[in-house]
């Protein structure tokens, strides 16, 4: 977490609820947030953007990197949270090239709304990004068109858009983002994101196989700072 720099987003549901009500919300509002009126066909990009970051780098999933790297590191974010885009457009390259390119370390995406329902449209879509192992690319993609909070600039057709930079199938992703496993996921990150007391985002849990999972606390995001205390963490 980020004490004296991110912002208090607070996990209103999962503080006065408790995860089984959050699970409940969860299964109500994510339906009625997803679009009904998903197309069936879109065009696909034939020079998929982000190729340069994860060119090379399995993606399976919800897990960025090696299956076999030693330590993990739980990313709880939004889509749309202004500090979770700062980190990812301006930190996670070098993350990923200094450690989950050289096999140290795996990313692992847990997406929580925080900020408002329209964040759930993107937690959909892009768990189900996860189907295509395109989760991490359009995470990127989709927070370098990032709009106002809750403006409702997460739409289909900007999932259509996202989805056809980076060479994925938009269509599917619309059409999977209503299904009973996307909700499955959103509910398991709910759940994790009370389990690891996350009360804003970007929040960083790593975990070592033998170990429990303990947060990466930083005092800020940008890549120096990351860094050196991801580095102190790892010894």
């Amino acid at each position: 977490m980020l004490p004296s720099v991110q912002r208090n987003r607070i996990l209103l549901l999962a503080a006065a609820l408790g995860v089984a009500a959050v699970v409940a919300v969860v299964l109500i509002l994510v339906g009625s947030s997803g679009n009904s009126n998903a197309p069936t066909t879109t065009a696909q990009s034939t020079t998929p953007a982000n190729t340069s970051l994860f060119g090379g780098i399995q993606q399976h999933g919800d897990t960025l990197g090696k299956p076999g790297a030693p330590v993990s590191l739980t990313v709880f974010e939004d889509p749309q949270c202004p500090f979770c885009r700062d980190w990812d457009l301006e930190t996670l390259p070098t993350v990923v090239e200094r450690y989950v390119r050289t096999g140290r370390v795996k990313l692992v995406y847990r997406g929580i709304e925080i900020i408002g329902l329209n964040s759930l449209n993107g937690l959909r879509a892009i768990y189900a990004a996860g189907r295509q192992n395109k989760l991490w690319t359009l995470v990127n993609e989709l927070y370098t068109v990032q709009g106002a909070e809750n403006s409702g600039w997460i739409t289909a057709t900007v999932v259509r858009q996202a989805a056809s930079a980076i060479g994925a199938d938009g269509a599917a992703i619309l059409a999977a983002s209503n299904t009973a496993g996307v909700t499955a996921e959103l509910v398991k990150a709910a759940k994790e994101a009370t389990a690891d007391s996350v009360n804003g985002t970007p929040t960083f849990v790593l975990q070592r196989p033998a170990g429990l999972p303990q947060p990466l606390t930083v005092s800020a995001l940008d890549p120096a700072t990351f860094t050196s205390a991801l580095d102190a963490a790892l010894q």
